[in-house]
């Protein structure tokens, strides 16, 4: 039989999906799911195709459990499910959601959360050295929200918000999140209502940390609860202060490229953890006047763990802050970019479900980009994330099963090539632009108050009789 004869064998998925296969292998979720304690049986959504579909629903602009279904029947994850002779698309029977979304419920949480940090620690040892600073994983942590429907079991969990008005409509979930200052990578996040505080969660997110690491917050974080957390997990901080709270430690005024040594000890307006030890802590505190022309001058006030000031110097820690702000353009991308403002789900479980499939959709992405700025020998945080997004979209959403693995692995190769194209743009002049934006004209007026309310004011107003 010649060679052109020959029938092509049916690409693998490290062909069809490759950087996916290395962050999350099938071996690693039956792990996950073994740890969880829990039995799952092999329906028509296994592990491995559930936590796709899950990371499909947000990278697709169509967010909706239909949007999935459809995707499945097409054929385009059959590779997925290599146990039955039989392919994926062809045993499922009907076009109804009920399976994939009882699929959802049966996945335990467990697994996505032990999938993100397996994404996350496989995108760092992509990087090797290239991903630490001065020898240490650096963390940059930032709080944010996410609205939330105001479903029984949610309203019930998370409490509503009170303003001046009274009790608003949507539930609000408060979280804390970390992310690889290198490759902006999701490290991890912790959520709850808005009665736990952001240094609470912050606490909870240093527990996740990697030892040895360093991480970094802003003025919400520079107390001592935790300063205290992060010595508790062998973990180092570079945290801004206020001036107020700088002053406690000194006792008086400092100068512009100040270092001095200090002992933080907990006062009486403190929240100290009773489970933690509250000796005082030995740190720097550094003073920084930034000038620039045209601009109010920035007093920067930080506190840091790291003792060593020959090797971390002043300038290398004002840089190393100067970066957190990375942090808050990546919840930026997660909540814009992917959508995840408003999560929909209806239960407790499912929300944070939802959080976690759209933060692996979040390190996916980040997984090609590390992939290709290493091939291109960049730094993934030169590419745009938006730009890599719409393209490893586009690429799974018109991927056919019936590819060839040649042609599978120029597809790939391809995606990659044009992903350390999409760098961000050069602007030689500094920008600002205040953080407001234009209403657009509604067809419909806002609805205020509950909805079952505005219903039945509805009817009474249809009961009137009409006058001529």
């Amino acid at each position: 039989m010649s060679a052109q004869s020959q029938p092509q064998a049916n690409p693998t998925v490290p062909q069809l999906l490759p950087v996916f296969q290395d962050l999350l292998p099938a071996q690693v979720i039956r792990g996950l799911i073994q740890t969880a304690g829990r039995r799952f049986y092999e329906r028509l959504f296994t592990p491995l195709v559930m936590t796709w579909c899950l990371i499909f629903q947000r990278l697709n602009s169509d967010h909706t459990c239909d949007a999935v279904v459809s995707h499945v029947g097409s054929g385009a994850i059959d590779h997925l499910d290599d146990r039955h002779v039989e392919p994926l698309s062809q045993r499922v029977k009907s076009e109804s959601t009920a399976a994939y979304c009882k699929g959802r419920k049966r996945l335990p949480l467990s697994v996505l959360q032990g999938a993100l940090h397996h994404t996350a620690s496989v995108i760092r040892q992509w990087l090797g050295d290239d991903g630490l600073w001065l020898g240490h994983p650096v963390g940059l942590m930032d709080g944010t929200t996410f609205l939330l429907r105001p479903e029984p079991e949610l309203v019930e969990h998370y409490g509503r918000h009170k303003n001046q008005h009274g009790e608003t409509y949507w539930v609000v979930m408060r979280a804390v999140a970390a992310f690889c200052l290198r490759c902006g990578a999701t490290l991890g996040v912790t959520e709850d209502s808005l009665h736990t505080s952001e240094q609470e969660l912050a606490a909870l997110l240093l527990a996740q940390a990697t030892r040895n690491s360093v991480y970094v917050g802003d003025r919400n974080f520079g107390v001592f609860s935790v300063v205290q957390a992060a010595r508790h997990y062998a973990v180092w901080v570079v945290l801004r202060m206020t001036r107020r709270r700088a002053s406690a430690l000194t006792k008086r005024k400092m100068r512009s490229g100040e270092d001095i040594r200090v002992e933080w000890e907990p006062s009486i307006h403190d929240q100290v953890n009773p489970d933690m030890s509250s000796k005082p802590i030995s740190g720097r505190l550094i003073y920084v006047r930034l000038e620039r022309n045209g601009f109010r001058p920035v007093e920067l006030y930080l506190f840091t763990t790291l003792l060593d000031g020959e090797k971390y110097t002043v300038e290398e820690l004002v840089k190393l802050y100067d970066l957190r702000w990375h942090a808050e353009l990546n919840l930026r991308y997660i909540k814009d970019t992917l959508d995840m403002d408003l999560l929909t789900s209806k239960s407790v479980d499912m929300v944070r479900k939802e959080l976690y499939a759209g933060l692996l959709a979040y390190n996916t992405i980040r997984g090609y980009m590390t992939q290709a700025a290493r091939q291109a020998n960049l730094s993934p945080l030169t590419l745009s994330f938006t730009s890599c997004w719409r393209r490893v979209r586009d690429t799974l959403l018109t991927w056919h099963p019936t590819n060839s693995a040649q042609h599978a692995v120029r597809i790939v190769q391809r995606l990659l090539a044009r992903l350390a194209r999409c760098k961000l743009p050069k602007r030689p002049r500094f920008r600002i632009e205040p953080r407001a934006v234009r209403r657009c004209p509604a067809a419909y007026p806002n609805l205020k108050g509950s909805r079952a309310n505005a219903r039945q004011h509805l009817v009474e107003l249809l009961k009137e009789p009409v006058k001529c």
